[in-house]
């Protein structure tokens, strides 16, 4: 949003190209305050969080928005067309997957508790419809196909307001269908483990339909791309536009299906604990039943009066032992004392 990059891209500009994003950077800041005041706030009542949850939230979800905005694929997103699609990209899949896998929504709630502002919001039948999944699957693949199809992507590259609601609408929609997928609470009922794992697959398969139709498109998409003027010729190292329209295609799919089997291993895993979840409150509440059931067994026991001496075979109660009752043993025990 600053103009084209300041000089033709080579290998060593993957990790030299630098610049201050405004947009970015306040995000991330956002992003990164909140969760390290919910880590606070949660360590204070007694909550450990899993290490591995802080890291994918701040590696793979405020490392990657940090590094296509601020980083060599911020610097070149108006140079080269493959460029901006690997931003898209990243913000739309990747970036809300590393947010999700730190599971804010489960933080907030061992740090405030259920009664919050954002839980209130969750549960309203908007956010219900937002995170269903047909919804936001829809909204995900007709939004980086508007990028790609519409002047709304020509448009988000030169205009900071327009690009800034990109960021935030591949951001927003990313989390509306990843958050649910990884998360027990945001789905209706029927979505169990196995349904959230088939929704995973189904996403990454059709994640890749943007990709594959950028790539097979006959004509420029985007013909008023900054990077396609005469102006950005000399930076572009002779790359043709059409050829660069076919890697922009490329990078869509390659993030796309990187991110798919992660995606889908992550709601495996979430599927095992789950059933290991299961597994133990069911072990618990059957051990407190047992434990009920031996309670009530001993006072009943310590209550009840003594029980005379039983009776003989057949039932009847004496005050002699049931042997020097019983016909058949008369004889032998009939002249002997008690």
């Amino acid at each position: 949003m600053t103009g084209l990059a300041p000089e033709p891209f080579g290998v060593s500009r993957w990790l030299m190209a630098w610049r201050f994003d405004i947009v970015g950077v306040l995000i991330a800041l956002l992003l990164l305050g909140g969760y390290l005041w919910l880590l606070v706030a949660a360590r204070q009542r007694g909550v450990r969080w899993p290490w591995w949850r802080v890291a994918a939230y701040l590696v793979m979800g405020v490392g990657t928005l940090v590094y296509v905005t601020c980083g060599v694929v911020g610097v070149y997103r108006q140079t080269f067309l493959w460029m901006f699609a690997a931003q898209v990209a990243v913000l739309g899949t990747v970036t809300p997957m590393g947010l999700a896998l730190g599971d804010p929504l489960r933080l907030l709630t061992a740090a405030r508790g259920t009664d919050t502002v954002v839980h209130r919001a969750i549960r309203t039948r908007v956010v219900r419809v937002l995170t269903f999944p047909v919804v936001s699957f829809l909204l995900d693949l007709v939004g980086i196909l508007a990028v790609f199809f519409t002047p709304y992507g020509a448009h988000a590259v030169r205009s900071q307001l327009i690009g800034t609601l990109l960021i935030l609408q591949l951001l927003i929609v990313g989390l509306l269908y990843v958050l649910p997928t990884l998360g027990d609470d945001l789905l209706p009922a029927w979505a169990t483990p196995p349904v959230r794992a088939f929704l995973a697959f189904l996403d990454g398969v059709a994640d890749a339909v943007p990709g594959v139709l950028v790539m097979t498109a006959n004509s420029l998409l985007l013909p008023h791309f900054p990077g396609f003027s005469h102006a950005a010729d000399a930076l572009r190292g002779g790359l043709s536009h059409t050829m660069d329209q076919k890697y922009a295609g490329g990078a869509l799919l390659a993030v796309a299906e990187s991110i798919g089997i992660p995606m889908i291993a992550a709601v495996f895993i979430e599927w095992l604990r789950s059933d290991a979840a299961e597994a133990r409150a069911t072990d618990a509440e059957l051990d407190r039943a047992e434990a009920l059931r031996a309670t009530g067994a001993g006072a009943g026991q310590e209550s009840a009066p003594a029980a005379p001496d039983s009776g003989p075979p057949d039932g009847a109660a004496t005050e002699k032992p049931w042997w020097l009752t019983d016909p058949r043993l008369a004889d032998r025990f009939g002249n002997r004392d008690d």
